[in-house]
């Protein structure tokens, strides 16, 4: 005599739900062959014979939609080879496929995707969740049966973010709208790279194109030579040096100037304010805000703070004085040669052990001391 325990019972209730989905998975059968109806596709009514009354793919469309109206049709369709991926008859698989899952299906052909899948990294979701998310597995009006075209618009209808980003952009990045737009950076299957980036970084995408001069759209300026820049100026800022262009900016739109992901003075001189300078998104504030200090900046006369006269007091923009994106001849990624308003001139620094001085346009020479200040008045130790 069994017994039966609530953990037998839970066990035999599972089982035989594993057992049914598993074992017995329901099988799909095509209407015609349903309802006997096998005259409807073979020469004789019950089908003793394999003759088909037409051929295919002329068969399949007395019943279903025809693809051979569109542009761009797959290459068993137009082969009339239906069967190669669909049973005439019957199947365990939705849409009566002849495996088990739709890539499985495309991947039997299309083996180097079949590789991608089982062995590559970062593998955009609609590709591993099913092919035809983006393919129609039939026929289309776009390039490789795409259900929009390849270049742009079949990304935004997923990526809605950036869709409103590369449409409703004050400053919009022209490399959008330029060649291959979305598919110019990224690779719609997989990469090893985060993004789908089609280069190890954002800066090695960035200056694919960002090595010669590119006008600015929005006003007519040229746009640095960026490649040229970087080679001539060793010392990096740490986002150039890490390669992550995009940590300050947004390449697919923004509402600040240069596509930057927070705002930055666009003039020489501007009231300073914490979130008006995308600086401080890494750097501490007290570096510009605190009077005095000792902690927080090594430009200082003793305590005195030196950017909090010039960037608070002054409003002296610090793009001014720092390269933000590197340097070479002075440390701290100053400039040699700046601009003020419409005057160009030379920052004339000179670094020393516990300070330094300048001797721009601006002032006379000027030194300061983090050991020992200096009265700016007389340029002698205090």
């Amino acid at each position: 005599m069994i017994i039966f325990s609530f953990r037998n019972f839970l066990f035999l209730f599972l089982f035989s739900i594993l057992f049914i989905n598993i074992g017995y998975a329901k099988t799909i059968k095509h209407p015609s062959y349903v309802k006997g109806q096998c005259g409807a596709c073979h020469t004789t009514k019950n089908g003793e014979s394999a003759d088909l009354k037409m051929e295919m793919p002329e068969l399949c469309y007395s019943c279903h939609t025809n693809y051979e109206k569109n542009d761009f049709i797959h290459g068993p369709v137009g082969a009339g080879a239906c069967t190669l991926c669909h049973n005439p008859h019957e199947s365990k698989n939705p849409k009566l496929l002849t495996s088990n899952s739709v890539n499985e299906l495309c991947t039997s052909c299309h083996a180097n995707k079949g590789d991608m899948l089982n062995s590559g990294e970062n593998i955009h979701p609609p590709v591993q969740d099913s092919c035809i998310n983006c393919h129609d597995a039939h026929g289309e009006k776009h390039l490789y049966q795409l259900k929009a075209d390849r270049k742009k618009d079949l990304c935004l209808t997923c990526h809605t973010d950036k869709k409103d980003k590369v449409e409703n952009s004050i400053n919009k990045h022209g490399a959008i709208e330029m060649g291959d737009k979305c598919l110019g950076c990224h690779d719609p299957h997989s990469s090893p790279s985060t993004k789908l980036l089609k280069a190890e970084d954002s800066k090695t995408i960035c200056l694919t194109c960002h090595s010669s001069q590119l006008p600015r759209d929005e006003d007519g300026k040229m746009l640095m030579n960026m490649g040229e820049h970087l080679t001539n100026n060793p010392d990096a800022h740490g986002p150039v040096m890490w390669g992550d262009c995009a940590a300050c900016h947004d390449p697919h739109g923004s509402d600040n100037t240069r596509m930057l992901k927070h705002p930055f003075p666009e003039k020489s001189a501007e009231k300073f304010t914490t979130d008006g300078y995308i600086c401080f998104q890494c750097h501490e504030p007290k570096k510009i805000t605190a009077r005095f200090t000792k902690e927080f900046t090594e430009f200082r006369n003793g305590d005195k703070n030196i950017h909090f006269l010039h960037v608070k007091t002054k409003r002296i923009s610090c793009k001014t004085c720092h390269d933000y994106h590197a340097s070479k001849d002075l440390p701290h990624h100053l400039k040699s040669e700046t601009t003020y308003g419409p005057a160009k001139f030379s920052l004339r620094f000179l670094e020393s052990p516990t300070g330094g001085s300048c001797n721009p346009i601006c002032h006379t020479i000027r030194y300061y001391d983090r050991v020992e200040p200096v009265n700016i008045k007389t340029n002698k130790k205090l």
